[in-house]
C-alpha cells in the first residue's frame, strides 16, 4: 500500500505533476547563532529524506518533497490578520488571494524537481521588486516549514499577542514575524522568516536578534529562524534554540485566565491542545487563518458554489492528527467515496458514506478553487460576525480610526474624517494606522471569551447542519478531478488548481 503523499514527511520521493524537492538545512544551537550559508556543492548534495514524526528533526541536510499545492496553501493562510477590514468588502479577499498566489509563478520555475528563480525575476526586474518577492517567499516557506514540523496555523505578531507576552508586546519594535502553538507539545514557538536572492548571514543574524524578545515573552518557548534563500535554486536554512526559561509563568507576568490554560506546565498538555474539536483556543486559531477562503467564498454568486466529496480520515490516525495536505489524486478514501457517488448525491448521502461534504468556489480571475468543510464554515461565520462586532464598537468609540474604509462602511457624519486624512503626512498615516489597529487589537482581547464561545457554536452548529441551512441552497455535487483541476485537502479545507497553470518547467542553460 503507498502512502499517502502530502508536504513534508515522505519514504520515498512522490511525483505528482506538480512535486519539487527543497532542499533544507536545520542546526540548533544555544544562544541562537545562524549556520553558515551552505555551499552550492552542499545544497546540490542533500539528500536526507525529512523523518516522520510531528516536531523538529534531529540536525541535517534534509531533501523534502513537496507540491506546488502545498506551497499556495501556505501562502494563502500566512501573513497578518486582514480580515476585519475584509468583512466590510468580502470580494477583496479574492484580490488578496491572487496578490499572494501570483507572484510565485511570476518569479518561481521548476527545473526537472529543483525549483528556481526566473531569468525576469534574477536580471530582469527591479531591486525593489526582488526585495518584495524575498520577503513574500520567505514568509510562504516559513509557513511551509513549521507545517512539516507539526505546527499549528500561525498568528502575525502585528495581529495579535501571544499567550503570556508582556504588556509592552503590541508597542515594541522589531519584534519577530509570526507565533503559533504546537498542538503535539503545546509549546509556543516564535518564527522569524527571512527571504531573498542570496540569503547570508547579515540578515539571518538579525533575524536572530528579532527572535530575543527577552522580557516581552517571559515564558517558555521555541525560537526559529526560518530563511529562504533563491540563488541557484530555493532552499531552506532553519536554525532553532530552546531557551531555558522557569517552569511557573512569573507572578508579573500577564499570563492569567484563559491565556493560563494555554501555557505549558500550568494545566495545558498535549493531550488537550490543538485539536479543534477540543480546543477553543486551536479552534479559533484555524477559523481566523482561514478567513480569506470564509470571505472570497461568501462573495460569490451562490450559482458558483458546488459541493465536492473528500474521504475523511480516521480522526485517531497520526494523519489526521497531523493535518497532512493531502493529494487527493492518491488518497484512497477519496477514490473509494466518488465511486459510489453521481451527480444526484446529496451532502447527507456523502456524509452518510462517511465522507466530508466540501463546499467549494472558484474564484474568478484565478486558477484556483477553494473550499471548506460545514463546521468550519459555522465557525468563519461566527467569527467573521464577531469581527464586525469589533469594528462597529471601534467606529462608534473611535470613528475616525476607521476612515480608510470603504465607503459603503461609514456614515455620512465621516466625510470629515475622510478629507482630514487626506491632509496627512505618510508618517502621520502610520502613526495613525498603528495607534488604530492597537484600539482593535484591545477591543479585541476585550471580547475574546465571546469570540471563542461564538466560534465554537458555530463549528457545533455547521457540523449537525445542512449546506440548505447553512447558505440557503443545496449546491450541485462537482469533480474538479474531471475538470482538469489537481486536488488537495485537509480534513476542513479544500484547494484545486488547474493542471494547465503548473507548465512551470523551464530550460535552464
Amino acid at each position: 500500500m503507498q502512502p499517502p503523499p502530502w508536504a513534508g514527511t515522505v519514504d520515498t520521493p512522490i511525483s505528482p505533476p506538480d512535486a519539487f524537492d527543497v532542499p533544507v538545512f536545520l542546526q540548533r544551537s544555544s544562544p541562537l547563532v545562524p549556520a553558515a550559508r551552505p555551499s552550492p556543492a552542499e545544497v546540490a548534495s542533500a539528500r536526507q529524506p525529512w523523518p516522520k514524526g510531528s516536531d523538529i528533526p534531529s540536525d541535517g541536510a534534509y531533501l523534502v518533497g513537496t507540491t506546488w499545492r502545498a506551497l499556495l496553501d501556505a501562502a494563502i493562510t500566512v501573513g497578518r490578520d486582514i480580515s476585519p477590514w475584509l468583512t466590510v468588502a468580502p470580494r477583496l479577499a479574492r484580490h488578496e488571494i491572487m496578490a499572494r498566489r501570483y507572484p510565485l509563478s511570476a518569479y518561481l520555475v521548476r527545473a526537472g524537481r529543483e525549483v528556481v528563480p526566473s531569468v525576469v525575476y534574477s536580471h530582469g526586474t527591479e531591486s525593489s521588486t526582488r526585495t518584495a518577492f524575498g520577503y513574500h517567499v520567505g514568509m510562504t516557506m516559513a509557513e511551509w516549514a513549521c507545517r512539516n514540523m507539526g505546527l499549528g496555523p500561525t498568528t502575525h505578531a502585528e495581529s495579535a499577542v501571544p499567550p503570556g507576552a508582556a504588556p509592552g508586546w503590541a508597542k515594541a519594535p522589531g519584534l519577530p514575524d509570526l507565533f503559533g502553538t504546537h498542538p503535539g507539545t503545546s509549546e509556543l514557538w516564535l518564527v522569524e522568516a527571512k527571504g531573498s536572492r542570496r540569503l547570508g548571514l547579515r540578515p539571518r543574524n538579525k533575524g536572530a536578534k528579532q527572535l530575543d524578545v527577552g522580557a516581552l515573552l517571559p515564558v517558555p518557548h521555541q525560537r526559529v529562524l526560518c530563511g529562504t534563500s533563491l540563488e541557484r535554486r530555493l532552499f531552506m536554512m532553519i536554525d532553532v534554540e530552546s531557551p531555558e526559561l522557569p517552569e511557573e509563568p512569573p507572578l508579573d507576568s500577564a499570563v492569567t485566565g484563559a491565556e493560563a490554560s494555554r501555557y505549558p506546565g500550568a494545566g495545558s498538555t498535549g493531550a488537550d491542545r490543538g485539536a479543534p474539536e477540543r480546543d477553543d483556543e486551536a479552534l479559533l486559531e484555524l477559523a481566523r487563518s482561514r478567513m480569506l477562503t470564509y470571505l472570497a467564498l461568501t462573495s460569490l454568486r451562490q450559482s458558483g458554489l458546488r459541493v465536492t466529496p473528500v474521504g475523511r480520515l480516521d480522526e485517531g490516525a497520526p494523519s489526521a492528527r497531523r493535518e497532512p495536505i493531502r493529494l487527493l489524486e492518491s488518497d484512497r478514501a477519496t477514490t473509494e467515496l466518488r465511486r459510489r457517488v453521481t451527480p444526484r448525491t446529496s451532502g447527507g448521502a456523502i456524509r452518510r458514506e462517511n465522507g466530508l461534504d466540501m463546499l467549494m468556489g472558484r474564484l474568478p480571475g484565478t486558477d484556483l478553487v477553494l473550499g471548506m468543510s460545514r463546521r468550519l464554515y459555522g465557525a468563519c461565520r461566527e467569527l467573521a460576525a464577531a469581527e464586525r462586532r469589533v469594528l462597529a464598537r471601534v467606529q462608534e468609540e473611535r470613528p475616525s480610526y476607521l476612515a480608510g474604509l470603504p465607503r459603503e462602511a461609514h456614515h455620512p457624519e465621516d466625510a470629515a474624517a475622510r478629507r482630514f486624512e487626506g491632509w496627512m503626512s505618510d508618517d502621520e498615516r502610520e502613526a495613525r494606522f498603528t495607534e488604530a489597529q492597537e484600539y482593535m487589537r484591545g477591543v479585541r482581547e476585550e471580547q475574546r471569551d465571546d469570540r471563542l464561545r461564538s466560534v465554537r457554536r458555530g463549528f457545533t452548529e455547521g457540523d449537525v447542519s445542512s449546506w440548505e441551512l447553512l447558505i440557503d441552497q443545496a449546491p450541485p455535487l462537482a469533480l474538479p478531478d474531471e475538470e482538469g483541476f489537481l486536488e488537495a485537502a485537509t480534513s476542513d479545507t479544500y484547494l484545486a488548481v488547474e493542471k494547465e497553470a503548473l507548465e512551470l518547467d523551464t530550460e535552464v542553460g
